[in-house]
C-alpha cells in the first residue's frame, strides 16, 4: 500500500522552482536510472539525531494547512509529522489500512469515512470525523481563501451554498458519529476513487484546536506557523520560520514508535548542497538537482534514490483574467490569445541543445502534460516542439506578425509588440538557459522582456503569478508536482474556477473533453484513457501551456541511514517512523 511518494505531502502544489531547464536531457539520449531504496543491515543507533537538507535558495513558508499553502516547500517539510487518513495502491487508487478508510457507494452517490482508535494528534486528542469534515470546510469557506476550491469540491452537496454565504454549513457532510463522516456527492466519477483527485479530501486539521480561529486569521494564526498539531510520528519542537524544523517523536502516534530521537529538516542552498552532504552534515538531501547529483553521484558514501515523477514544467501563457466571481475568462484582444505566436515561441526553443550542455540525464524533454510515470494514460504518439526555427517563422509570417525595421514584429494591427516574461531566479545555468530562449525568440523577431526587468525572489514570483492583475505578464515558466490520479491536471489546474489557473486558460472543448474523461462512461478505463489522450493533442496543438519536461524526483542519503525509500509502497502510516540511523 503506498501512503506517500517519498518524504512529499499529496497535494497539488506549485513547485515552482523554475527554469529548470538546465538539468534537462533529450528523449534520444540514454536517461540514468535510479533505485527505489537503499538496504542498510547495520544496527539502528539508540537516541540518533537525522539531519535532513532541503536543497533550496528559498525560505519555507511555513503555513501547516496544505489547503491554504502553495508551497510545495512547507509539505515536504512538514512530512516526518504529517500523516494521511488513506492508503492507496500504485495507481493512487485508495485502499484500507491507513488511520483511516473510505469506502463509496456509487448507488447512492456517497463515500463513507471511517477514523480508527489510533488516530491522535500530538496533544493526545483523537482525530475525529469532526476533523475530517473541518478539512472541507477550510477548502470551501471564502474567508480561508484557499487556492484549491474548484468545480470538483462543488461536487459535494452544500459546498457552493456554503462559499457563497448561503449557508452556515455544507449539508452533503453528515457525521453519523465521532469516527464517521458520510460525505453525500452529487455525482461520483472515476477520480473521486484516486488520492489527489480533489473530491475526497486525504487529510484531517484539528478542529478543537482551530475552531476559535476565524477562517480569515488561519493563516497568519501561531496555531497554525509556529504550534501546529499533527497526528504522524513526529510533533515540532521549534521552529525557524522560512530556515528549519525540529522534531521530536509524537508521544501519541498510533503507529510503529519512531525509531529516533530528533529530526532536523533544514532548508539548504543550492549552491552548499553537494558539499554539505560530500561533508556528512545532511543525512538525507531532499529535491537533489542534477547539478547537485553530478557532484555526488561518485561518493561511495552516498546513494540517489529516485524515479520519473508525475510533475512537469511547462511554459505557460496568460490569455485571460479571473472575473468577479473568480472564474477565468479569456481576452482575445492580447496578443498572446493568438495561437500561432505561442506555437512559433514554442518552436523556437532549443531545447535539446540546452540539455545537451547542461543535463545529466535525469529529466525528459515532454511530450504532452501528462508524464510517462501515468502509464497508458500518457499519450507517445503525440509530437513535442522540436526546435525549429523555420517553422517559427513561418507561423509568425502567416499569422500578419510583420517586422519592423528594428527586426523586430509587430501585432497584426500594426501596433508594437513586447511580451513580459515572469520568471524566478535560478542558478546561473538557468540564468544562461533563459537569456538563450529570449535570444531565439528576438531572432524569429519577437521582443521578450523580462518582468520588472528582472528575475524575482520565489516568493515574490508566486504572488505575481498568482495576482489576477489583467495584462501584468503574458508568459511564465513553471512546474507543477502532480499527485497519482491522472486526470488531476486537466479536471483541477485547467478548471475554469480555479485559482491554480494561473493563465486563465478557458474553452468548450476543453470544458467537454474534462467532462468526458470524469463521465460515468470513464468508469470504463478504456474510454477513460481514449478521452485522457484527446485531451493531451488538443492541448498540444492549441499550446496555451506547452509541455518542457518531465523530472526525475530525486532525493540522496548517506549510507548510515537505515530503512528508508523512494517508493513507500509497503509504508503503513508514514515513512518516518521507520527511518533509523547507524554507524
Amino acid at each position: 500500500m503506498k501512503n506517500k511518494k517519498f518524504l512529499q505531502r499529496l497535494a497539488v502544489v506549485t513547485a515552482v522552482s523554475l527554469m529548470t531547464v538546465s538539468s534537462v536531457q533529450p528523449l534520444t539520449a540514454k536517461a540514468v536510472s535510479f533505485p527505489d531504496e537503499y538496504v542498510n543491515h547495520k544496527k539502528a543507533l539508540k537516541n540518533a539525531t537525522l539531519r535532513v537538507g532541503y536543497a533550496s535558495d528559498e525560505p519555507f513558508k511555513g503555513i501547516f494547512i496544505d489547503e491554504l499553502d502553495s508551497d510545495g516547500k512547507t509539505s515536504v517539510m512538514a512530512a516526518p509529522g504529517s500523516a494521511s487518513l488513506f492508503g492507496y495502491d500504485n495507481d493512487g487508487k485508495y485502499v484500507a489500512g491507513g488511520f483511516g478508510n473510505v469506502k463509496f457507494d456509487r448507488k447512492n452517490n456517497t463515500a463513507l469515512i471511517s477514523i480508527t482508535k489510533k488516530a491522535r494528534w500530538s496533544d493526545g486528542e483523537p482525530v475525529t470525523s469532526r476533523d475530517a469534515a473541518y478539512a472541507y470546510e477550510i477548502q470551501a469557506n471564502k474567508d480561508s481563501n484557499s487556492p484549491y476550491y474548484n468545480e470538483m469540491l462543488e461536487n459535494i452537496e452544500g459546498v457552493k451554498e456554503y462559499h457563497e454565504g448561503k449557508a452556515d454549513k455544507i449539508t452533503g457532510l453528515e457525521e453519523k458519529d465521532s469516527k464517521h463522516l458520510l460525505i453525500h456527492f452529487k455525482e461520483l466519477t472515476p477520480a473521486a476513487e484516486y488520492a489527489g483527485s480533489g473530491y475526497v479530501a486525504n487529510v484531517a486539521y484539528p478542529y478543537h484546536y482551530l475552531k476559535d480561529v476565524p477562517f480569515d486569521k488561519l493563516v497568519s494564526s501561531d496555531k497554525v506557523r509556529k504550534h501546529p498539531l499533527f497526528f504522524g510520528p513526529y510533533a515540532i519542537k521549534k521552529i525557524v520560520q522560512g530556515e528549519s524544523i525540529e522534531w521530536v517523536p509524537n508521544k501519541y502516534y498510533g503507529g510503529p514508535k519512531p525509531k529516533l530521537a530528533k529530526i532536523i529538516t533544514e532548508i539548504v542552498p543550492l549552491s552548499q548542497a553537494a558539499t554539505a552532504m560530500k561533508s556528512g552534515k545532511y543525512d538525507v538531501l531532499l529535491n537533489t538537482s542534477s547539478a547537485t547529483y553530478n557532484k555526488i553521484k561518485d561518493d561511495k558514501k552516498l546513494v540517489t534514490l529516485g524515479s520519473l515523477g508525475t510533475g512537469i514544467t511547462y511554459l505557460g501563457f496568460k490569455v485571460g483574467h479571473a472575473d468577479k466571481d473568480g472564474k477565468s475568462v479569456m481576452d482575445k484582444s492580447l496578443p498572446i490569445s493568438n495561437r500561432a505566436l505561442r506555437q512559433a515561441m514554442a518552436y523556437a526553443m532549443n531545447v535539446e541543445a540546452v540539455t545537451k550542455k547542461f543535463g545529466h540525464g535525469v529529466t525528459k524533454h515532454a511530450n504532452t502534460l501528462i508524464s510517462p510515470n501515468y502509464g497508458t494514460y500518457h499519450d507517445k504518439s503525440v509530437k513535442a516542439y522540436n526546435f525549429n526555427l523555420k517553422k517559427a517563422n513561418e507561423l509568425l509570417d502567416k499569422a500578419g506578425f510583420k517586422r519592423g525595421k528594428d527586426g523586430y514584429r509587430t501585432q497584426p494591427n500594426g501596433k508594437k509588440l513586447v511580451l513580459t516574461m515572469l520568471d524566478q531566479k535560478g542558478s546561473e545555468s538557468n540564468v544562461a538557459a533563459r537569456a538563450n530562449y529570449i535570444q531565439l525568440w528576438k531572432k524569429v523577431g519577437l521582443n521578450v522582456k523580462l518582468y520588472s526587468g528582472k528575475a524575482l525572489e520565489y516568493n515574490n514570483y508566486l504572488d505575481v503569478l498568482s495576482s489576477n492583475k489583467k495584462h501584468n505578464f503574458d508568459l511564465w515558466t513553471g512546474v507543477w508536482s502532480l499527485p497519482p490520479e491522472p486526470t488531476s491536471y486537466p479536471s483541477y489546474i485547467s478548471a475554469p474556477t480555479s485559482e491554480l489557473n494561473y493563465g486563465h486558460f478557458t474553452s468548450k472543448e476543453n470544458d467537454k473533453l474534462v467532462a468526458q474523461m470524469n463521465s460515468q462512461k470513464a468508469f470504463n478505463t478504456k474510454y477513460r484513457i481514449q478521452q485522457m489522450h484527446k485531451w493531451q493533442q488538443y492541448m498540444q496543438k492549441e499550446a496555451y501551456v506547452v509541455p518542457l519536461y518531465y523530472q526525475y524526483d530525486l532525493e540522496t542519503v548517506g549510507k548510515n541511514v537505515k530503512n528508508i525509500s523512494a517508493d513507500a509502497t509497503d509504508v503503513k502510516y508514514n515513512l518516518w517512523d521507520q527511518v533509523a540511523l547507524t554507524k
